[in-house]
């Protein structure tokens, strides 16, 4: 599947494959590109650099998450991707306001979010 790559360096990329390998500090977090950038589908608008300015306004509209693994363990995750969970979470919700980092009352505190 088509993804949206954000780098570790904060770069974000669109990647047609999904292998994000434009990626050269690593990957931080990916979405699933929005359909219109997803390669097999039949609105596919085939433009790069549309799909990159796409992909990074679903990221800016992306809201921080309390994600709980498939270990039982709630983490709080900032950039709403539930990486911590080394998988898939297996329930999200979203985070208190005070908690979402693009709130202007934002506390970066993940023990107390």
């Amino acid at each position: 599947r088509s993804t949206c790559c954000q780098c570790g360096d904060g770069e974000m990329v669109y990647s047609r494959t999904g292998s994000c390998k434009k990626c050269n500090d690593g990957i931080e977090f990916t979405y699933e590109a929005p359909l219109k950038c997803q390669a097999r589908s039949s609105g596919f608008i085939d433009d790069s650099a549309e799909c990159t300015a796409t992909c990074k306004t679903v990221v800016s509209e992306k809201r921080s998450l309390c994600c709980k693994c498939g270990s039982g363990k709630v983490v709080f995750s900032k950039s709403g991707s539930c990486k911590n969970c080394n998988g898939t979470p297996d329930k999200t919700y979203e985070a208190p306001e005070k908690c979402q980092a693009r709130s202007s009352g934002f506390i970066d505190d993940s023990a107390e979010c």
